[in-house]
């Protein structure tokens, strides 16, 4: 294996931040809003509270088996092959998810910034630069999240305290928005936008210290959905209730209200530059992992040179969606819902497995 233990608890949680963290400024809001409307912002506390138990129940497992990453852990709760199909279900719960954000991401680039341009150029060209990050290994890109989570932050804040003006508390009103039934079902059907939570699991082992890698993550995450909370509850009280659903991108909209002044008006593209900087940075992370999580599978120790093949994997799968409606609200969602009732009980159907083999009292 390469890149073994190097991270501290400070890296750990940066690239918590960034991975989880920066869906307060994607597509998310979107998508939850659809059926939501303005009580969307409540989603992601009912997906965390679903989702989070599972979480340190496997953080509480890699402890008990402390040789081992998540996929080794599958191995040795439930066999070589049982364990291997379950790692090839983590792998491509990541692969998907990887291929469907990241067009969403060149999406919302073309849309905003290139609307002349071809969509596969830009996309070639945004992974390419991913492929060159994620190829400096994960201790150096532990390090640049760190390095740079204090300016994407204090991009945001700077967002939040300039639209103060701007909110309208009274808009979060009906607090169920479409209705409790609907928020409820929602945030069990949806849990899995958390589900990079599981898929850094792969990175255990990356720790200078094993209580390194639990600190940093758990903390990293409360603070990412402590982050997300508010923003969604910014973009409700900001948007009114019937056009909340109809925005593409709340994130960008949001700081288009954002000047200094008469003569500063449409600065909003010092925060995008930001916001990209983010974007690239969590797709780093992300490339680098999911390829990971393959080559653990099939115990390639020297994984690097496959960054390359996945990376053009990653555009040619991408691409293939018509357009960025059919990529957001069918292919996403749809995956959204069929991996959240995995993240929700694999956790649990592991934990019972280790505890009727006896391996817990150890």
């Amino acid at each position: 294996m390469q890149n073994n233990g190097f991270l501290r608890t400070k890296e750990i949680i940066a690239i918590t931040l960034i991975l989880i963290g920066i869906k307060l400024s994607d597509s998310t809001p979107t998508l939850l809003a659809q059926k939501a409307q303005n009580g969307f912002w409540s989603i992601p506390i009912l997906s965390f509270v679903c989702i989070f138990p599972g979480f340190l129940i496997m953080l509480y497992l890699l402890n008990k088996y402390q040789d081992k990453n998540v996929v080794e852990l599958f191995e040795a709760i439930n066999g070589k092959w049982i364990g291997k199909i379950l790692g090839i279900v983590l792998f491509l719960c990541a692969f998907l998810s990887l291929t469907l954000d990241s067009r969403n991401y060149i999406e919302q680039i073309k849309l905003l910034y290139f609307p002349q341009s071809p969509t596969d150029m830009i996309y070639f060209i945004f992974i390419a630069v991913v492929f060159f990050g994620a190829k400096k290994g994960i201790e150096v890109i532990g390090y640049t999240c760190w390095i740079a989570i204090p300016f994407i932050k204090v991009s945001a804040l700077c967002v939040l305290l300039l639209v103060m003006s701007e909110i309208v508390i009274q808009r979060i009103f009906p607090i169920f928005g479409a209705g409790l039934p609907i928020i409820l079902s929602e945030g069990v059907k949806k849990a899995s936008i958390f589900a990079e939570l599981f898929f850094l699991l792969i990175a255990y082992q990356s720790a200078k210290k094993n209580t390194m890698f639990r600190k940093g993550i758990t903390f990293g995450t409360v603070l990412a959905i402590l982050e997300i909370i508010l923003f969604y509850l910014v973009y409700a009280s900001v948007f009114d209730y019937n056009s909340i659903e109809k925005i593409a991108f709340p994130y960008h909209d949001i700081t288009q209200f954002i000047s200094f002044g008469e003569f500063f008006t449409n600065i909003e593209t010092i925060f995008m530059v930001f916001w990209l900087f983010a974007a690239f940075l969590k797709f780093i992370i992300f490339i680098y992992i999911t390829t990971w999580i393959f080559a653990e599978i099939f115990a390639i120790r020297n994984f690097e040179p496959l960054l390359l093949p996945f990376s053009f994997l990653v555009i040619m799968i991408g691409l293939l969606p018509m357009n960025s409606a059919t990529n957001e609200l069918v292919l996403r969602e749809t995956l959204l819902t069929v991996m959240s009732p995995i993240f929700i009980l694999l956790p649990y159907i592991l934990w019972l497995t280790a505890w009727g083999k006896g391996d817990l009292k150890q």
